[in-house]
């Protein structure tokens, strides 16, 4: 059953990119598997303060939105490395470039199509409803569909299991994926159980990696895919894996490497993950911990608390990076918990009172971003300067670390590159007819426009990924 938020962007664009040719040389150094590090004291939750009243609360001054600078670029932007794939009718597409798309299947049913890093395949589900789906692969030029995982297997892990968060492994044809499987009946005693395992693409083989485990109960159902439990690391070596108020460390082949690096409150009767993101040189991690110790979910407990930390692998120390005001879940079926830059410096996160505020990670100064009315996650580029939302179609976000938030000029995609992002004119929104794509370059408050040789049909699901020249 397809939650509220979905029902709501019925339209909305599942966009994301994977810039082959402008990834960055991914670092060499590896944590030895060798040697077991100690585990961490756990880290202290705070107790309950009350929420102050709105008589003693300081008056802040609300951030203004204003609209960019434009100016119209006289060339048209070259996006022939782009490879799109998006679902019209329940059927999946293809497209490269500015060349015609081509249908790959016509099952009716398909949705959530996710490009491999190398854009070469792609994983999508087939089902009648949002979450009780098989899963399958196809190649990009439409040979080779397959099944990786059907509703039939998942039924050997218990009835009703349905396939969660499902992420590529960075530069290889594998996925990693959740199953869970949570009882019908809101009177339960019992509550999710969770495993995770690995699938190749390539020969459909599958691998448990960790058993489906009981835990508590996960919100919504656990049939948002951001409520994944695991991260993997940025070359697709290891990987975190968070269960029962702990956080390891595991290979890609399941063995676990370091047991209970950081300790958290599950937030039992209600599970609550943490949000894990990787440093780049894989030093060690950012970590949203989840602080709630009796939570019955966001109807009956609010929204959760977070705190955030920084861990660090060689001297085994998790430090808060102390953030005020501190970090809450705030729209629970719509968006993650924290939103971080890809150099792991700035966040954007929401506070109890409904405010988006920009912070610091390395010196922990908060700023005031936006009165409550967007979702995260943001979009970042990749000089980590510029974010932007792509989840309201009529109030695409595009702000800077070092600048006021601006609006785009339409329904914001994703980023090309540092400074250059694709966008569909807000015009063209309301229009039934095929839909093109601009450009936007960014500089600070001006926006330099250009356009392109790229039409799109109407679509319910939209990815994209750049193919790197060779």
């Amino acid at each position: 059953m397809e939650s509220a938020i979905y029902r709501y962007f019925l339209f909305m664009f599942l966009f994301i990119l994977a810039a082959c040719s402008s990834l960055p040389a991914e670092s060499e150094r590896e944590i030895p598997s060798t040697t077991l590090i100690a585990t961490p004291t756990p880290p202290v939750l705070p107790t309950f303060i009350a929420s102050p009243t709105s008589e003693s609360m300081p008056t802040t001054p609300t951030p203004v939105v204003v609209a960019f600078r434009i100016s119209t670029a006289s060339e048209t932007f070259p996006l022939d490395n782009l490879r799109m794939a998006y679902i019209v009718d329940g059927n999946l597409y293809v497209q490269n470039g500015g060349n015609s798309p081509k249908q790959l299947s016509n099952s009716g049913e398909d949705r959530s199509p996710i490009f491999s890093y190398d854009g070469e395949k792609i994983i999508f589900s087939r089902g009648k409803t949002f979450a009780y789906n098989s899963i399958f692969s196809i190649n990009a030029d439409g040979s080779h569909e397959q099944v990786l995982i059907t509703v039939d297997w998942l039924n050997t892990l218990g009835a009703d299991t349905k396939a969660g968060h499902l992420a590529f492994v960075p530069n290889t044809h594998r996925i990693l994926f959740n199953t869970y499987s949570c009882p019908k009946d809101s009177n339960s005693s019992s509550g999710c159980t969770v495993g995770l395992f690995v699938t190749d693409v390539d020969t459909g083989k599958l691998k448990e990696i960790v058993a489906p485990t009981l835990g508590g109960y996960l919100p919504w159902g656990g049939d948002s895919r951001w409520l994944g439990n695991f991260s993997i690391s940025p070359d697709g070596k290891l990987l975190s894996v968070a269960h029962a108020g702990q956080i390891d460390i595991l290979d890609i082949g399941g063995n676990v490497i370091y047991p209970n690096i950081m300790k958290y409150s599950p937030g039992i009767p209600f599970e609550l993950y943490p949000r894990v993101y990787w440093l780049s040189d894989l030093s060690g991690l950012i970590a949203a911990l989840p602080t709630e110790i009796d939570y019955h979910g966001p109807w009956a407990s609010g929204d959760p608390d977070y705190l955030i930390w920084r861990y660090t692998f060689d001297d085994n120390v998790a430090t808060q990076i102390p953030l005020e005001p501190s970090p809450v879940w705030k729209h629970m079926e719509s968006n993650d918990v924290i939103s971080i830059s890809p150099n792991r410096e700035w966040v954007l996160y929401f506070s109890n009172d409904c405010q988006l505020n920009k912070a610091n990670l390395l010196d922990g100064g908060t700023d005031l971003l936006l009165p409550c009315r967007y979702f995260l996650p943001m979009q970042w580029s990749s000089n980590s300067m510029y974010f932007a939302s792509d989840l309201n179609p009529e109030d695409s976000l595009l702000g800077s670390v070092g600048a006021p938030p601006n609006y785009t000029p339409g329904y914001f995609l994703d980023w090309i590159d540092a400074t250059h992002f694709m966008y569909i004119p807000a015009s063209a929104l309301m229009s039934q007819e095929d839909r093109r794509i601009l450009v936007g370059k960014v500089n600070q408050n001006m926006l330099l426009i250009y356009e392109t040789n790229v039409t799109v049909p109407l679509m319910s699901y939209f990815t994209s990924t750049i193919i790197s020249n060779k």
